[in-house]
């Protein structure tokens, strides 16, 4: 009759002792032993619930990206009719913007350039390059005039679009 009733202490014991271990190592750490929180951004090290910041100290962060949110009444500004002489487009952004998405749905590459005025134009040097059939967000400014060019002869119809918007 003892023995069962020791065995069954010894267990309830031992399980305890296991279950409070494991809520006592609920925080990560560092190599050097001091604990993190899981809230902060750090990396595992595959060495038990050890971590380090992510990628080291001359690594860039990962940027967590939100979601890209239409501003304005959510219309595109299409640009019809690019080719390979630049062509300026008055634009105006909402004031709530602070991302674009730029769609090029065109079969070559587009440059668009912020212009001070109608008269000055994008070359095949300057602005940023945009590829065939691709779509980037970026941040913004507050451009009212754009120049966009081709940097090739397009196949048909060349029309690539803006979006302004949040996140992205």
């Amino acid at each position: 009759m003892r023995r069962p009733l020791v065995a069954i202490v010894i267990g309830a014991v031992l399980s305890l002792g296991l279950v409070a271990q494991t809520s006592l190592d609920t925080f990560w750490r560092q190599p050097d032993g001091t604990r993190l929180q899981g809230t902060v951004l750090n990396c595992a090290t595959g060495e038990g619930r050890r971590a380090v910041p992510c990628g080291g100290g001359f690594a860039p962060m990962t940027v967590i990206a939100t979601p890209f949110v239409r501003s304005g009444n959510g219309d595109p500004i299409i640009f019809s009719g690019v080719t390979t002489t630049a062509k300026q487009f008055a634009i105006s952004k909402p004031a709530d913007a602070t991302s674009y998405r730029f769609v090029n749905p065109c079969n070559v590459d587009v440059r668009i350039r912020r212009v001070a005025s109608m008269s000055e134009s994008v070359t095949l040097t300057t602005g940023t390059r945009f590829l065939a059939r691709s779509s980037e967000t970026l941040g913004t400014s507050d451009p009212q005039f754009v120049s966009i060019i081709a940097t090739a002869a397009p196949a048909s119809d060349c029309a690539p679009e803006l979006q302004y918007g949040r996140g992205g």
